[in-house]
């Protein structure tokens, strides 16, 4: 019993093996992608020279060097004029706003000066329903006082040619005469205004600048009626204007408080901008958009108009420290990547990856490039770059 359960084991196993030699194996599933000639960046990117093309290319080298630099971020601000720089000029009195040259009225934008008249104020007058009345009264009292007087003076000069009276009662004579003809003549005049503009006074008053600036806002023009508290034009002074730069309040305590800044006419910070400094500005911040105010002063030569949107250089409180490349050796390409050439070894140079911080006075500060003391081309970067791509690149 026993042989034969091993008779059949043995067959059965041998049965097995022989049916597994002879199944083919499962092919293998198909790649999911397929890269053709891959090659590596840095092997790409390596160009080689004749020492006849390096010396017509007259390529400069220079070592990548390391210093300290502090973070610079560019955010936006807006012009403004500082408290005290602006002031508005408002009518003392109510009146009739009249130029004070009929051919050149006041214009926005002109330069003014401390003192200068822009415009007259005539005020206007007291309104009594028998006004009309009460200066017909009066000029005829006076023109009948007038030839009271004038007959009065004539009966003394009588009286001294006949030897009975004096030159004092001539004198007082004459001169109550020609009180009393003013009087008419005023009385005359008045009457005559009262027809021509019964609301206006016969007198008139300057309206003059108070401070050097420019001539910023007019509201008024000659002929039109103001009320007393009434604007009439505002003049802002041009010495200093402000810049307002609302940060968040995390970069705010990142900042380096005493710092300069660069303010640009571009939002982009394309243009060099002009340095502001610091200055204590009013606490103001807006909780809704969790930023805080800081304020810097312009310079006198700065053409920025008050309002303007500008953009801001500003300069962190924390250094560290940066690669330094020359300025003329970043290249870029067609996607926007920096890249420098960097010499491996005697007319052999390497295109490398770089991250460009910012660019000062011919500088490039570099995030993330070659180690430092590695040759960098600073002069020629481009002919090899051309060399690489083709004159067309």
């Amino acid at each position: 019993m026993n042989e034969s359960f091993r008779y059949l084991l043995i067959s059965s196993a041998l049965a097995t093996l022989l049916a597994c030699q002879g199944e083919a194996p499962a092919p293998a599933p198909p790649p999911a992608a397929t890269v053709s000639t891959h090659v590596a960046e840095l092997a790409l990117a390596t160009v080689t020279l004749t020492p006849e093309a390096e010396s017509r290319l007259a390529l400069g080298v220079q070592p990548v060097q390391k210093r300290s630099a502090r973070r610079t971020y560019l955010t936006g601000g807006e012009v403004m004029v500082p408290s005290g720089n602006a002031l508005l000029v408002a009518a003392p009195v109510a009146g009739v706003v009249a130029a004070v040259q009929k051919e050149s009225p006041p214009r926005v934008g002109v330069s003014v000066a401390r003192g200068d008249a822009l415009l007259r104020l005539v005020p206007l007058a007291t309104v009594d329903r028998d006004l009309q009345a009460q200066a017909q009264r009066a000029l005829e009292s006076t023109r009948a006082r007038a030839e009271a007087t004038g007959s009065r003076l004539a009966r003394a000069e009588r009286l001294l040619k006949d030897g009975a009276g004096t030159e004092r009662a001539v004198e007082e004579a004459r001169a109550d005469h020609a009180v009393a003809e003013a009087e008419a003549r005023a009385s005359q005049a008045r009457l005559e205004q009262m027809g021509r503009s019964p609301l206006e006074s016969d007198v008139s008053m300057s309206v003059r600048v108070p401070r050097d600036g420019v001539l910023r806002q007019v509201w008024v023009a000659p002929g039109q009626s103001v009320a007393a508290g009434a604007p009439l034009f505002e003049v802002v002074g041009v010495s200093a204007n402000w810049v307002r730069v609302p940060l968040f309040v995390d970069e705010a305590f990142r900042l380096k408080g005493d710092a300069p800044v660069r303010v640009h006419a571009l939002l982009s910070g394309g243009d060099p901008g002009v340095e502001a400094l610091p200055v204590t500005g009013p606490p103001t911040a807006d909780p809704a958009a969790a930023t805080v105010d800081t304020f810097y002063e312009l310079p006198a030569s700065a053409r920025f108009a008050p309002g303007q949107r500008v953009g801001v250089t500003l300069t962190s409180g924390e250094a560290r420290d940066v690669l330094v490349v020359p300025a003329s050796g970043i290249v870029y390409d067609a996607l926007g990547g920096a890249w420098v050439y960097v010499r491996r070894r005697e007319h052999v140079y390497a295109r490398e990856r770089v991250d460009v911080l910012r660019v000062e006075k011919g500088e490039a500060l570099l995030e993330r490039g070659p180690r430092e003391g590695s040759l960098v081309v600073g002069t020629g970067a481009a002919e090899l770059f051309g060399t690489e791509f083709g004159a067309g690149h």
